[in-house]
């Protein structure tokens, strides 16, 4: 079902969305969704929630998601005492945070002796647990609120 809802979406390229289950018994087994964006395009997240949100999994369901781990292009700068992510082509800025791996403290640290970041690999808050409750806690951030991602990774150009 969120498979579908994503391979829907007009900038996700539904020739690269994968279903993967876990091995387990019974009709409910973990999986991981894996996407790509069209070429040229960039993944909305809002619109991602939105079809989501009008499936049935807005409903009285046990599923959910344990994270949304999004692979972003673009580049790191400095807003106030803020680092965060411009992605490459769009307005998007996403706010950068500590996980638990230190990525974001050795991406400042690449940024800090001039290395250009270009990609950075992270975990977008609020996008965790059953799936209603997490829609709906989605759905209630105010619209200029700008999305965090807990940084697990990076990379830098190659010179």
């Amino acid at each position: 079902m969120a498979r579908d809802a994503i391979a829907r979406q007009y900038d996700v390229d539904k020739n690269r969305v994968i279903l993967t289950c876990d091995e387990g018994k019974g009709s409910y087994r973990p999986g991981t969704i894996t996407f790509h964006a069209k070429p040229g395009k960039s993944i909305d997240l809002d619109q991602i929630r939105e079809s989501i949100a009008a499936t049935r999994l807005s409903g009285k369901t046990n599923m959910g998601m344990e994270y949304l781990e999004i692979t972003v292009i673009g580049t790191v700068e400095r807003q106030g005492n803020e680092r965060v992510l411009k992605v490459a082509g769009t307005n998007q800025v996403f706010g950068l945070s500590e996980s638990p791996t230190n990525a974001l403290q050795k991406l400042s640290d690449a940024v800090a002796k001039g290395e250009k970041v270009t990609t950075v690999i992270g975990r977008v808050s609020g996008w965790s647990g059953r799936f209603p409750v997490a829609l709906e806690n989605l759905a209630k951030t105010p619209p200029d609120t700008r999305a965090m991602l807990s940084v697990t990774d990076f990379e830098v150009a190659k010179k």
